[in-house]
């Protein structure tokens, strides 16, 4: 009776121990408009996140990210981001949360792009190395919209903490907020068209 006591106790502590790390993944909140024709979007273009956090860097950190992954995937072209800084400069857009309709078809004409990338980082936290018991938390919104037509081709929101990728005993573990944000951007590419 007490061996049988002994691999209950066992059998719940390894549930608890494997669990969290395969059982709590969270997948990214995401929208596909239906019937997409994916062949018409060939080039896209990413405009800086805008930043909702206290945290300086936090939107160029979520914009390279969502470059290099677009660019590790292959499936879209990407125009350069300086094309792109320099045309809304030149035609003195700010972007905040969004861009109008003309000048996403400005973007289409000028840059030759079919789609746009946009967003915002929510939540940024854990840059302060100095505090290693900070659990890294990032969140961020993203959509793309088709350059034609103005309309939402696709739309995500993902929220992480680097605790949700612990496999066993803090394995797998992710302590870096830039590293956490890389791992969440791809999460949101892998929903796209």
């Amino acid at each position: 009776m007490l061996m049988q006591g002994h691999l209950v106790f066992l059998f719940i502590s390894l549930l608890l121990a494997v669990g969290p790390g395969c059982c709590l993944s969270s997948s990214p909140n995401s929208y596909l408009r239906k019937g997409i024709d994916k062949s018409n979007i060939k080039k896209v273009a990413v405009i800086s996140f805008h930043n909702n956090t206290q945290i300086a860097e936090a939107s160029h950190v979520v914009t390279k990210a969502f470059i290099a992954g677009l660019f590790e995937r292959k499936q879209f072209k990407i125009e350069f981001p300086g094309n792109v800084k320099n045309l809304l400069v030149s035609e003195r857009v700010i972007v905040r949360t969004g861009l109008d309709l003309q000048t996403i078809k400005l973007m289409a004409k000028r840059l030759g792009v079919d789609a746009v990338i946009l967003g915002e980082v929510d939540e940024y936290v854990g840059v302060d190395d100095r505090k290693k018991s900070v659990i890294p938390v990032v969140s961020i919104r993203s959509r793309m919209v088709d350059t034609r037509t103005g309309k939402i081709l696709w739309l995500a929101q993902h929220r992480k903490t680097g605790d949700e990728y612990i496999k066993v005993l803090d394995f797998g573990k992710v302590r870096s907020v830039a590293r956490l944000a890389r791992k969440v951007v791809g999460e949101m590419i892998e929903t796209m068209p």
